[in-house]
């Protein structure tokens, strides 16, 4: 196995996470290296800095993205970026050193997940593009609506009726079904 530092592999791990808005994942505390011999069938791989190691180092939290080469540079661009993606969401808010499992009872990293992600960065850099090429039209823009307060009625029924509250609901209706059987 042997390793190399990539610059061109991190510049784009800082793009995305600008894009994407995480505040939470500080770029350079990410290190991005190209991994060759490996005979692993990843195509790309995270590994964190456990708080031990932290510790006794007296540094701070840090992640490696290793990318595995040949196969991630076989791949297409767009395909290269889900898979830098699907990485940084292995990252935790915490930004602590350790590495997200891919289901939790709160998140999951999915291929579905990964999509909405990519499709929210091709829209911010295409947003990016287009407030480069042209001039500032705020102004023509209808003013949003105010946030609507935590406590109102509104954002309780905007919670029944999201999809995370119908699969709670669903599964409550199942263990019911169960308990009377």
């Amino acid at each position: 196995m042997r390793w190399e530092l990539c610059s061109k592999t991190h510049a784009r791990l800082a793009r995305i996470v600008t894009a994407l808005g995480f505040r939470h994942v500080d770029p350079a505390r990410i290190f991005c290296v190209r991994g060759y011999g490996s005979t692993s069938e990843a195509w790309a791989r995270i590994w964190g800095l456990p708080a031990l190691w932290q510790q006794v180092l007296g540094i701070g939290p840090a992640y490696v993205v290793e990318i595995i080469e040949p196969e991630f540079g076989r791949l297409p661009e767009s395909e290269q970026d889900r898979i830098l993606i699907h990485e940084l969401l292995h990252i935790p808010r915490t930004f602590s050193g350790a590495i997200r499992p891919h289901r939790t009872p709160t998140f999951q990293i999915t291929r579905r997940s990964v999509e909405r992600y990519y499709q929210r960065y091709l829209a911010a850099v295409a947003g990016a593009a287009g407030r480069v090429s042209q001039p500032d039209d705020r102004a023509d823009r209808p003013e949003r609506p105010a946030e609507v307060p935590a406590g109102s009625s509104v954002s309780a029924a905007a919670r029944r009726r999201s999809p995370a509250a119908a699969h709670r609901r669903a599964g409550r209706s199942r263990r019911r079904m169960g308990a009377l059987r």
